[in-house]
């Protein structure tokens, strides 16, 4: 019996689908033909072929949604009798509590993936807006928290609507327990946890600790400091112990702008008196450390060399 001219084209579908090089070369010229033929029609023409595309689509649709629902999952069973013999043997096992059973059974149903498994939308407690402000006020309070006055002590917060807002720091006079403790002293009919209570604080409220480590890095007054706590070991009594002692002990009169300038012809000679000829043993290495600035940071850098080397160092500082 001949074939119709839609099974010729199915056949012809199929044998074209084989070989892919062929395939891609008649999907281009179709597609280069209707093409030229979409762009050589004009008002009812066009709309005509626009509408039959469209019905054709919709019927596409149909017949695919009506293929996949009509899809057979094949029986792990032979015969209806043997699907049932299972099934009353499972019922048998099951509790007699429906609750229970249905429990059961969609615990089942979720393990071998019949059924996808619920997931757990955790749900929590949201702070009201007057509490959270009440927490920022109690923070800002100078009961609470002091600020810093220099134009370095800023802070840069960027806001819930995004813009940011140069704050001045604040240090927190309490640690985070005392602060909280009188938080819920004020607040008694409050619910509100440490940590909520952490984390609602200002940015520019910082603890104690968090403040920088602020000593004085002075080449006139640190390093001579410095200098002296390993260069004491070495002379004889406490004329180095301390930058005080040294300076009492080099000049006749501290209050005097003379002595303190080395234009006094009496006490000229002190540092060799009181420094120079009280060195124990000027072969002696010492090590001391001394401020330096790296890359624009102040950084302590350790220096070695003999008791002479150290003495001279000393006598060039406080000349």
């Amino acid at each position: 019996m001949a074939m119709s001219q839609a099974e010729r084209a199915k056949k012809y579908r199929e044998k074209i689908k084989k070989d892919t090089v062929k395939y891609k070369a008649a999907k281009a010229k179709a597609r280069v033909r209707g093409n030229s033929k979409r762009e050589k029609l004009t008002g009812l023409d066009l709309a005509a072929f626009r509408l039959k595309n469209k019905i054709n689509q919709v019927n596409f649709r149909k017949s695919k949604k009506k293929r996949l629902n009509t899809k057979t999952v094949s029986s792990s069973f032979k015969n209806r009798q043997s699907f049932g013999k299972s099934l009353k043997k499972v019922n048998s096992f099951l509790p007699k509590c429906d609750k229970k059973k249905k429990i059961i059974v969609q615990h089942l149903a979720q393990k071998f993936g019949l059924i996808s498994k619920p997931t757990h939308h955790r749900t929590s407690v949201q702070l009201s807006t007057k509490l959270k402000k009440d927490i920022h006020n109690f923070n800002v309070h100078d009961d609470v928290s002091y600020q810093l006055p220099g134009k370095r002590d800023t802070i840069l917060v960027q806001d819930d609507d995004g813009q940011k807002t140069t704050y001045q720091k604040r240090i927190s006079i309490n640690n985070l327990r005392e602060n909280y403790e009188l938080f819920r002293e004020e607040n008694k009919n409050v619910d509100l946890s440490r940590s909520a209570f952490a984390d609602l604080r200002p940015p520019f409220v910082v603890c104690k600790v968090a403040l920088a480590h602020r000593v004085c890095v002075c080449v006139y007054h640190a390093n001579v400091d410095l200098f002296l706590k390993s260069f004491d070991k070495c002379i004889a009594g406490k004329v180095c112990s301390s930058l005080e002692t040294v300076t009492q002990s080099l000049v006749c009169n501290t209050e005097n702008e003379e002595c303190m300038f080395s234009q006094c012809p009496l006490c000229e000679n002190f540092f060799r008196d009181e420094v120079e000829q009280k060195v124990i043993d000027g072969n002696v290495q010492i090590k001391w450390l001394q401020w330096g600035n790296k890359n624009g940071r102040a950084e302590k850098k350790e220096y070695s060399g003999s008791v002479d080397e150290a003495v001279q160092l000393l006598e060039s500082k406080i000349a």
